[in-house]
């Protein structure tokens, strides 16, 4: 995501700035808007944030991905006041949602305004043109709080009513913003203000669990376990974790009966940057750097085309390295797509050199390749080989507690906050119960981990289980029920 740098918030937060063609005009400056502003029953579309968002009722929206940030336009009911939100990011991980807001809002008057002389030893002073309509204030709703303010923008010409222009920051993590941006026409204010507030006290954070306080602690101390196992004892954590094989299967409600869904293989080695492949991209140095290394090959079947002469079946094979000082990583992620004798191939190659960005690139069919930038931050970023056996890792310092990070994940394209608790099964005392989000706003993902740290079974959500076996009882029961296993 892009610095929220001052000149970057001004041009960004202008894009709404000159004419809402289409916008209704109110027939009464500030007229009295409808009391109380309804909100819809289903949460706005805007997967990754950690927060539920309900529009109010008549509304509509548009999502996308932007430079893959998330991205959503919302356009009142009768045209009366249009509102865009997204995500952004501030190099400075401590800027607070106020100050972001009181930034955002003293840019936007600058850009409105006109310089007034002052003395050589004195800062450069201005006259805003965009009269403030509310300061900035504090919104409270479920699990946080927003910090929002309105001013009125002047026309570009007489012919153009002026604006009515909120803005509003809500904090999602270490400088980590989501901005909502909503304009009117002035006579529309009290309307618009009513159903942005109304808005922002609906708001929920998605993971009511762990609240914004905790989630810092539990980077903290996540990051501290990990920095805490020196090289030589992670590659051992590396080596002895092995190979393993698990079943997927959806358990029928009310019945014994188990439905094969897939299965996978985890394999774990301590080795070096050539295993992941791709001798003619780098160097022959850069190849025998050591590191660790994670390689799962799965096999899952689509659950509406079972029954049908050609079942959709998903190949998989991704081999994940990060080196022993965690600066370089790299991954090959190999997706195949097959139905009878047809198949369809794609590819995520991902790289990093340092703790500022990752570089991906990703490859389809029609020979479309797609090269993109996510920029991350060393403090409780998981390279993807840890995230990957992190039950294994953490089953090692015997810690139990909250730990949380940020690691990218290729199935939502982003680097996301994840969460995993730890506690002791009560049950079976040499046992661990895990509870995994692995972003704010995805289900929970409980596992069985023995004390050497061997995921025993996933529950998934929609009854659906990962449990471990072996290859010889994996090639019984599916050729027993006359699965695929070519």
């Amino acid at each position: 995501m892009k610095p929220l740098t001052p000149r970057r918030i001004a041009l960004a937060m202008l894009t709404l700035t000159w004419g809402l063609p289409g916008m209704a005009q109110g027939q009464e400056t500030n007229a009295a808007p409808p009391s109380p502003i309804e909100l819809s029953q289903n949460p706005l579309n805007m997967p990754g944030i950690g927060l539920e968002i309900r529009l109010p009722v008549g509304s509509t929206s548009t999502q996308q991905t932007m430079n893959r940030e998330v991205f959503a336009e919302v356009l009142g009911e009768d045209n009366l006041w249009r509102m865009t939100i997204s995500s952004r990011t501030s190099a400075n991980k401590n800027l607070l949602p106020k100050d972001a807001a009181n930034q955002i809002r003293e840019n936007l008057q600058k850009s409105f305004a006109a310089l007034t002389p002052s003395a050589p030893d004195k800062d450069e002073n201005f006259q805003s043109f965009a009269k403030m309509l509310d300061e900035v204030s504090e919104i409270k709703f479920s699990g946080g709080s927003a910090f929002r303010f309105f001013l009125r923008q002047p026309a570009p010409s007489p012919n153009v009513p002026d604006l009515a222009r909120g803005v509003a920051v809500i904090n999602m993590g270490e400088g980590q913003m989501l901005v909502w941006d909503m304009t009117a026409p002035f006579d529309n204010y009290a309307i618009a203000k009513a159903a942005m507030d109304a808005t922002l006290k609906g708001v929920q954070a998605a993971d009511g669990k762990l609240a914004v306080p905790d989630r810092e602690f539990a980077l903290k101390t996540g990051q501290a376990l990990i920095q805490g196992i020196d090289p030589a004892r992670m590659r051992e954590i590396f080596k002895n974790h092995g190979e393993h094989f698990y079943r997927l299967y959806r358990q029928s409600e009310g019945t014994d009966e188990e439905t094969e869904i897939g299965y996978r293989r985890v394999r774990s080695w301590a080795g070096k940057r050539s295993d992941v492949g791709g001798k003619g991209s780098i160097s022959v140095a850069e190849g025998k750097v050591p590191g660790y290394l994670v390689e799962i090959q799965a096999r899952s079947l689509d659950e509406a085309s079972q029954g049908l002469p050609d079942p959709i079946i998903y190949d998989s094979k991704g081999t994940y390295f990060v080196s022993e000082d965690f600066t370089k990583e790299a991954w090959n992620l190999v997706v195949i797509i097959k139905r009878g004798k047809q198949s369809t191939t794609f590819n995520e190659v991902g790289a990093r050199d340092g703790f500022e960005e990752l570089l991906i690139t990703t490859a389809t069919p029609s020979g479309s390749n797609e090269s993109y930038r996510h920029k991350i931050q060393r403090e409780g970023y998981l390279p993807m080989p840890l995230a990957l056996i992190l039950p294994t890792i953490l089953a090692d310092t015997k810690a139990t507690g909250d730990v949380a990070f940020y690691t990218y994940r290729s199935d939502s394209a982003a680097v996301t906050f994840r969460h995993d608790s730890i506690r002791h099964d009560t049950e079976h005392p040499d046992r661990y119960i895990h509870h995994t989000s692995v972003s704010l706003d995805s289900p929970q993902i409980t596992k069985e981990v023995d004390d050497k740290g061997n995921v025993l079974r996933e529950e998934l959500p929609g009854d659906r289980y990962w449990e471990e076996t072996n290859v010889e009882k994996l090639v019984k029961i599916w050729r027993a029920k006359g699965l695929p296993m070519d």
